[in-house]
């Protein structure tokens, strides 16, 4: 399984022509000029350790500064930092409703360097953590937002959450302002259905994944809809988000139990199925992230483990 190349094309996330791509300013492996489009995705193998965490209906994932993965682990009610390694560096959380405990955690967010942030759907609030994951404060209470289910940091130091009760992504300042907020419900340009996940990008894009109108919508740092991106034929219901440091959109479809990229200018450029390419159990990916080197780290809500896989690159059409 050791470098496989699955490039196989999934229903409802069918190849098309890549498209343009633009620079991006900030990225750890982008230097400024570069316009790489993702070409295909190559297996490398289960995260070393990965069986052996415990995992339960695991639902997000996020990667620190020193390349720990964090994943909130939404059936055991807490959250696990794990090393590069593969072994455990510290679990917190535990079910309950007082400070630093959960009830369903959803999501997470890092602002690097400072803080770890916790989506606790069931208590329908936020709460915040050190680095070490020790309990700061409550962020979000349950009577200041309505259902959240997704959230993200801005490299200013905002905070994204996706509620489902307005259909909306709801901005807070890093001064615990709330600002205007993002789409809102309809089926016009900008406007959601049953936003899922949200995520800013190298030059301050945000994603947020539609699964209900089978598209991500791409809005600037102040709100206004650049474009939106879907496949462009079956069925697809993106959820999970991330871009890499060229400004490349990667986004999981659990549902169809695949995952495409598309490129900064919003075409589709390579989709894979996961199912079915040496895997030895079906897929559902939930989680998306990039470790220190590079490669994408999808999170496998069925079989409770992390997935590794290289990025190909190749020149923009």
């Amino acid at each position: 399984m050791q470098g496989s190349r699955i490039c196989a094309v999934a229903v409802g996330c069918l190849l098309a022509a890549a498209g343009s791509a633009y620079s991006s300013d900030v990225g750890a492996f982008a230097t400024v000029g570069d316009t790489r489009c993702i070409t295909a995705f190559e297996l490398v193998g289960d995260m070393p350790g990965s069986g052996e965490w415990g995992l339960d209906s695991p639902q997000s994932l996020a990667v620190d500064r020193s390349g720990n993965m964090l994943i909130a682990d939404s059936g055991n009610n807490r959250v696990l930092v794990i090393a590069e390694t593969g072994e455990l560096v510290v679990e917190f959380g535990g079910y309950g409703w007082d400070e630093g405990q959960f009830d369903t955690p959803t999501d997470l967010a890092i602002y690097p360097g400072f803080y770890i942030y916790v989506l606790d759907e069931g208590n329908r609030r936020v709460e915040r953590f050190d680095e070490r994951g020790n309990y700061l404060d409550r962020i979000v209470d349950e009577d200041e937002t309505g259902t959240p289910i997704g959230i993200a940091i801005g490299s200013g130091g905002e905070l994204l959450i996706v509620d489902e009760d307005r259909q909306a992504v709801v901005v807070y300042s890093q001064f615990a302002e709330t600002l205007e907020p993002l789409g809102g419900f309809g089926g016009g340009s900008g406007e959601l259905v049953s936003p899922c996940d949200v995520v800013m990008g190298p030059s301050r894009q945000i994603a947020v994944s539609d699964p209900g109108a089978g598209v991500v919508h791409i809005f600037d740092e102040f709100g206004s809809e650049l474009y939106e991106v879907t496949s462009p034929g079956g069925r697809f219901r993106p959820c999970a988000l991330a871009f890499d440091a060229y400004g490349n959109l990667i986004a999981a479809d659990a549902e169809g139990r695949c995952i495409v990229a598309f490129s900064a200018r919003s075409r589709l450029t390579t989709a894979v199925a996961l199912e079915g390419n040496g895997l030895p159990v079906a897929v559902e990916p939930v989680g998306l992230a990039f470790d220190g080197n590079g490669r994408l780290l999808v999170l496998d809500r069925a079989a409770g483990r992390l997935i590794v896989i290289d990025l190909v690159y190749g020149a923009c059409e």
